[in-house]
Order: structure tokens, then sequence, then C-alpha cells
């Protein structure tokens, strides 16, 4: 099961990603792209709600869903220790129903990759769809294929201490030119206070896709393409406006419902 281990020290593991800078970048994006005050926003991907909690401090109407359950309770965590109504369901983003339309709807930091067919593509925007009212936004990011295809396999290593706890992360990952999907196995090993006290490996799959690819897709399920973006993760605002070029290694794209 991914993020299941992975999903209980996520937190540690991204503990230096800076949630504030990037949704400062994507209210850039409300405010350039949005015809209306965008009010509620729906999170899908949600993880452990580090985003949601975010925009709810800022004052956004916040929902959000993730299909793990480890990762929803730490999010439901969070809302009540720091008093905030952030709603949290665990959801499959290619088949769920809230009942209810958004301003903004938003799949980030490479969320949306875990949608390996085009049939999951499909069902995802559909769903999205569905929960935007009309011309509201819909914001997310992916990997772009050029950055991955020249590279049959590679390997990162990460160390992060915080506190009393230290990790390691090693992800082995290859290339798949046959679906453009990369294959990530990650191995990770948990130490407190000089005891190790978890170790534990996880294999996941994200699909890489170029910008024409993701147009198609998107006026297919009757969303709009308004443009695509560079996204640099060491920025003090990661979500830009610049142009993407070859070496953009994440792209972020914002779409808008069409008017019916």
């Amino acid at each position: 099961m991914i993020y299941g281990k992975y999903g209980e020290y996520y937190d540690l593991i991204y503990s230096m990603k800076n949630y504030d800078g990037e949704c400062k970048g994507l209210i850039g994006y409300f405010k350039k792209f949005s015809k209306e005050r965008v009010e509620s926003i729906l999170d899908v991907g949600c993880g452990t709600g580090n985003h949601s909690i975010c925009f709810a401090k800022k004052g956004y109407n916040v929902v959000g869903i993730d299909l793990s359950k480890v990762m929803v309770n730490q999010a439901k965590k969070k809302a009540k220790e720091n008093g905030l109504s952030v709603k949290f369901f665990v959801k499959d983003m290619r088949n769920f129903s809230l009942k209810k339309k958004f301003d903004a709807v938003l799949c980030l930091f490479g969320t949306f990759g875990y949608c390996i067919k085009d049939d999951d593509v499909f069902a995802t925007f559909k769903r999205i769809r569905n929960h935007l009212k009309r011309n509201s936004l819909f914001i997310f990011d992916f990997w772009p294929v050029y950055a991955y295809v020249g590279r049959e396999s590679w390997r990162s290593i990460r160390e992060i201490e915080k506190d009393d706890t230290y990790a390691t992360r090693i992800i082995d990952s290859s290339f798949n030119p046959e679906n453009n999907v990369v294959n990530l196995k990650i191995k990770c090993k948990i130490i407190k206070n000089d005891k190790l006290i978890d170790s534990f490996q996880e294999e996941h799959e994200i699909r890489t896709f170029t910008p024409l690819e993701i147009a198609h897709l998107l006026r297919e399920t009757g969303l709009k393409p308004l443009g695509f973006f560079k996204i640099n993760w060491q920025a003090q605002t990661p979500y830009t406006l610049q142009k993407i070029n070859l070496q953009t290694t994440n792209i972020a794209c914002v779409a808008k419902n069409k008017e019916h």
C-alpha cells in the first residue's frame, strides 16, 4: 500500500517544504486567472493536509480528499489542533462525490501523476469538473516527459534530521518509455535517539506528460487550459508565472471549467 508507512513519516521527510510560499504562488494564480473572488477550495490528494491548513489559516473555506487513510487521519488531527473547520475525507480522486461545487480545485505536488492510464485521467478530470463552479479554476502540477526520457535509471539519497529523529530516504528510479511512467522504489530508515525504530519500502508509479498531451486531455473533459508555468521548489514562491523550458522539471497547469 502506498503512503502507508511513508504516509506516517511524510511530514518528517518533507519537513523543509515551503508550504506558505507555495500557497502564496497559488493565490497569485487565483488573482490573475479567476474572474470571481476565490473563497472555497477543494484540495485533491491533500496528503497530511499542509496546503489545506495553510489556506484555511488565510481565511479560505477548504475541503481535502485523499486515498490514504493514514494521511487523512493526520490532516484531521492538525485541523483540530489548529482550531480550523477544514473537512477531510478518504476518497479516490477518480471516483468521488461531495455534492458541492468550489471556486478552485487543486491537485498538487505530483499527485495527478498517479493517474497512470488515460481512463484514470478522464475519470479524475470529469470528477473535478463536476465539483467546479462555472468558470472556476483547476490548478495542478505534473512531471514533464522530457525531464525523464533521457535517463534510464537513477538514484537519489536524502537525509533528514529534525529534533531527536533522523531519517534516510533512498529512491531508485527508472523510466519506462512504453507508457512514460517513472517507477520509484523507496527505502526509508527512521532513527530516534540513535536507535532504529522503523525501516520500510514502498513502490510508486508516476506518469509523465507533455503540455500538449495535458491540453488535449483537459479539452476532452470540458476543461480549458489557460497556461503552463515553471515550478521551482527552491524558490521563495515555488509556483511562478515563468514560461517553461527544457530545464523545467515540474510544471504547473492552470485550467478553468468551460462555460456551459
